[in-house]
């Protein structure tokens, strides 16, 4: 008899909250089920009271139950929860497991829900007529189903009168009804969300079907069938979801092909990243068999690159590994130059290499008297005009677009600015020295002289906002235009260098192919509304000459409020940080589940001495290696290197005025300071959406004005 064994979601957030002999219990019970769940040694009881007539305990020892769905058709067993035999049998009082009649997914969900009564904030509000007022007024209560919301509740939902009411009936719907619903509230067109939450292949819903329904995208967001490697490693890591269960809006751009290039956005903690590296591993089994065929996943920094090639280890097979070469992008150019012989040494931009450093202080020495410009507005100048547009020549600088440059220059102003970068030009060729950008800008020349075919199957690139028009104008060239070629993930509002591009001029179409996620599942929502508050009212570009929003971001979790701790000096603000450090400690959190994140590294390591004096033991994260999980120790890092990155709790310290923003930035142009304060909300930003479970953000004197209490 063909046996399935799914396990949910639930059912792993449940072990991890049992004491530490009774998971080791539950796990032997797990593997022991799933070899044969008819086996006489598990004991089924019914449940007689239970929400779902076809619920029964089983018994993980004499005080642990776990509860187990064994519907009437086929041969399926789902393990739903597992607790003390008390609350085990209350949970299954609390909760319903059904398949939706139309979108055909498992749902698991609160048995019956209270009737809607306003929240305070509708009641307090004077001259409102409550009963003619209804968060989803616009829609019939069948489109509401047809997005996923269980019939038995569509009275108390349509009757909803605001979004503060609605926030407080997350825990009982369906997660997929929730979600729905809140895009909805928060404006996102309805056939857009149709589109992510109905299943349009599924036309005759048998809902007593379970074997078909763990099949399907809906489902799979929340139930497994796992086979015996797989289970291991999911009892191994259960807080480690990611690997076995994606929404389905991740699973629908993963898991199919497309027929040219693709761009994912998604705010911080909507898994980008995992829909990159299951979507790698998807285009990797495509390929197996298949000689000389490779998939490049590639990156803008290096630690990025080393943490995505450690999950892909996780997940993939070896026969899927050796079919995916991960690697920055500045590698990825110094190893392609090397193989043909380059005969220029690579440098970037405003960096300390002594031969850059002088062939501009040369270059400068040609300023025109007549031009009143600082040496910073020739820097950026450089950078965001000559570079961006590859310009080589005068001509071409006097035609050039100067978009988002605050100083006007004309004509006659942009010849005598000229002297400065032809010098330049003259001094970097001198000196057999090309800036990252021009050594790109080579790799494609080569490319192209010497007929070098496409290398690689398909590309994907994570963190896409932050590679510039070069970058991509190459990665272009070296996958061949077609069906799965690009496969592009990024967020404008992480953008932490300043590199733009508008995808479109760099030869790549994404018309009809952009997606966005909008779901975080790393933090609460608490910690994310701090977080978007930082970067409210800014406008963020969507990487192809358009713009970007944060409406629809939501999150699933709920925690406490992050905590913002002021004190008057150094000293007071790290005893007030290792205080708390010591009561996380002595509450069970693992020190390598902590991080403590600082804008520069002088503060990074002023506060890493603080915690060795006080016996607590650190861990630098280091730029270019992966965080080894397995070394004890609070994990110390600046705002750049936690990019990527995730942690149970996070503490950003030296958070003051005069570090947030770095003051270190000179220019009087408002263009230029603009787009510096942007990119330092952006990082602030990033390092608080870092934290999974809690946020201590600490200071000495004034708080930084990013953040508003």
């Amino acid at each position: 008899m063909d046996v399935q064994v799914a396990i949910s979601q639930d059912f792993l957030t449940a072990i991890l909250r049992l004491p530490r002999a009774q998971q080791k219990k539950v796990n032997q019970f797990v593997s022991k089920f799933r070899s044969d769940p008819l086996s006489p040694g598990i004991n089924y009881e019914k449940i007689n009271d239970a929400a779902n007539s076809d619920m029964r305990s089983v018994r993980i020892d004499q005080a642990y139950r776990g509860i187990v769905l064994k519907p009437n058709q086929g041969n399926v067993y789902i393990l739903l929860w597992v607790d003390h035999h008390d609350e085990a049998y209350a949970w299954a009082r609390r909760h319903q497991c059904k398949i939706h009649p139309k979108t055909g997914a498992i749902q698991l969900y609160a048995s019956e829900i209270n009737e809607v009564e306003p929240s305070v904030e509708q009641t307090n509000t004077p001259n409102k007529d409550v009963s003619s007022v209804g968060l989803f007024e616009k829609y019939t209560k069948q489109q509401l189903i047809e997005l996923g919301l269980p019939e038995e509740f569509a009275d108390q939902i349509v009757a909803m009168p605001d979004m503060a009411t609605f926030e407080t009936y997350q825990d009982k719907l369906p997660n997929d009804a929730f979600e729905a619903m809140y895009f909805l509230a928060e404006g996102i067109p309805y056939e857009e969300v149709l589109e992510d939450y109905r299943n349009n292949s599924v036309d005759d819903v048998d809902t007593e079907d379970f074997a078909a329904a763990l099949i399907r995208e809906g489902s799979k967001r929340r139930f497994v069938v796992v086979d015996d490697e797989a289970l291991e490693q999911m009892l191994d890591a259960p807080l480690e979801k990611w690997r076995v269960f994606l929404h389905p809006s991740q699973r629908k751009i993963v898991e199919r092909d497309w027929n040219g290039p693709v761009r994912v956005l998604g705010g911080a903690g909507t898994g980008k990243t995992v829909a990159a590296i299951h979507r790698a591993k998807w285009l990797a089994a495509s390929l197996d068999g298949v000689p000389n065929k490779k998939v490049l996943f590639t990156t803008f920094t290096k630690n990025l690159a080393s943490d995505i090639r450690e999950h892909l280890e996780q997940i993939c097979s070896h026969t899927e590994l050796s079919s995916i070469e991960t690697v920055n992008i500045d590698s990825w150019v110094h190893q392609f130059l090397k193989r043909n012989n380059y005969n220029y040494d690579i440098v970037y931009p405003g960096d300390s290499n002594p031969k850059r450093v002088n062939s501009w202080k040369r270059a400068l020495d040609n300023k025109s008297p007549e031009l009143d410009l600082s040496d910073h507005f020739y820097e950026e100048e450089w950078k965001l005009v000559i570079q961006e547009q590859s310009i080589t020549d005068k001509a071409e600088y006097i035609r050039a677009r100067r978009n988002g440059r605050g100083t006007r220059l004309n004509r006659k102003e942009r010849l005598l600015a000229w002297t400065v970068f032809e010098e330049y030009l003259l001094q970097l060729n001198h000196n057999k020295i090309k800036e990252m950008p021009d050594a790109m800008r080579d790799c494609i020349a080569l490319i192209d002289a010497k007929n070098i075919k496409p290398m690689y199957e398909s590309v994907i690139v994570d963190e896409g906002q932050d590679m510039g028009t070069q970058a991509y104008e190459l990665i272009r060239r070296i996958v061949q235009e077609g069906k799965n070629d690009i496969f592009i993930v990024g967020d404008g509002h992480q953008r932490i260098y300043r590199n733009k591009v508008v995808l479109g001029r760099c030869g790549i179409s994404i018309l009809g192919r952009s997606r966005k996620l909008r779901v975080n599942y790393r933090t609460t929502e608490e910690t994310k509304k701090l977080a978007v508050s930082v970067l409210n009212n800014v406008h963020v570009d969507d990487l192809d000459d358009g713009e970007d929003t944060s409406k629809g971001y939501i999150s699933l979790m709920h925690g406490e409020m992050p905590e913002i701790i002021t004190t008057n000096s150094f000293s007071d603000e790290a005893d007030a940080v290792i205080e708390r450090i010591e009561q996380l400690e002595a509450a069970g959190a693992k020190l390598q589940d902590i991080c403590l994140v600082a804008r520069t590294k002088s503060i990074r390591d002023a506060f890493g001495q603080e915690l060795s004096k006080a016996g607590i033991t650190t861990y630098e994260v280091m730029a270019n290696g992966v965080d080894n999980r397995h070394r004890e120790g609070v994990r110390i890092a600046t705002m750049h290197r936690v990019k990527g990155l995730e942690f149970q709790n996070v503490f950003i310290v030296g958070c003051n005025q005069q570090t947030i923003p770095l003051q270190n930035f000179r220019s009087d142009d408002p263009v230029e300071l603009r787009e510096h304060e942007l990119s330092e909300r952006a990082l602030l930003h990033v390092a608080m959406t870092r934290a999974m479970r809690s946020l201590t953000i600490s200071c000495q004197g004034q708080l930084t004005r990013f953040i508003r209490r």
